[in-house]
């Protein structure tokens, strides 16, 4: 995908194939995960890429991180049982119905706040010195939500949430930042209901939380 973009749809800007080195790259570091971005993504992938690449792998992640941990919870809670689940069930289940509605929503704050959710090509803009600026945007919004909920990387713009345009509010910083943490905190209640005993699962989050403040 990274490599053929340039005859690929949703290309405004034009954007040339990705050399063979950073492509492979980038598709094993989003597979897999690794939250390496040797790129700028406003410069170097088309919307294309960013869409049907980067967010769809940053959802799988999530996804395959929410299966496992059920299926070790499974370990715990389950006694009789000949299986702990079905991988494929629980990412699609964990897709459509944990991911999805908290990035819609995620996303439409984010607009609500300024941040860019368009196919449209880039901006030229007049500086106040009358000199010339290209101003990139894209659909920014859809893709910042499911990387802060699966903290997989792969901000739209090389700054990634520094850039004004991926959080352009002190509440988008805030939101941002609870997304990180949505996933983590919230399987340790899942945890607790499963086993059937949700002091459990608080104490798995107050031992997380203690993990935090003793690493400052």
């Amino acid at each position: 995908m990274q490599r053929l973009q340039l005859l690929l749809p949703v290309n405004p800007q034009g954007m040339a194939g990705v050399s063979p080195d950073l492509s492979l790259n980038t598709a094993i570091s989003f597979t897999t995960n690794t939250s390496w971005q040797s790129y700028a993504g406003e410069t170097m992938l088309s919307y294309f890429s960013q869409m049907t690449g980067i967010t769809v792998q940053s959802f799988l992640s999530a996804a395959s991180g929410i299966a496992v941990a059920i299926a070790l919870v499974r370990g715990f809670a389950r006694r009789r049982a000949l299986t702990i689940g079905n991988f494929w069930v629980d990412m699609v289940r964990a897709t459509l119905y944990v991911l999805l509605p908290i990035c819609i929503i995620a996303s439409l704050f984010l607009i609500s706040q300024g941040v860019p959710q368009t196919l449209d090509g880039s901006v030229d803009a007049t500086r106040l010195e009358g000199g010339k600026q290209l101003i990139a945007r894209g659909p920014v919004a859809s893709q910042i939500a499911i990387k802060m909920l699966s903290s997989d990387g792969g901000g739209f713009f090389n700054a990634n949430s520094a850039h004004p345009f991926e959080n352009p509010t002190a509440l988008t910083n805030v939101i941002e930042m609870a997304l990180i943490f949505l996933i983590g905190a919230a399987l340790t209640n899942t945890f607790g209901r499963m086993i059937g005993d949700q002091r459990q699962g608080w104490a798995l989050l107050a031992a997380m939380a203690s993990q935090v403040r003793s690493s400052r």
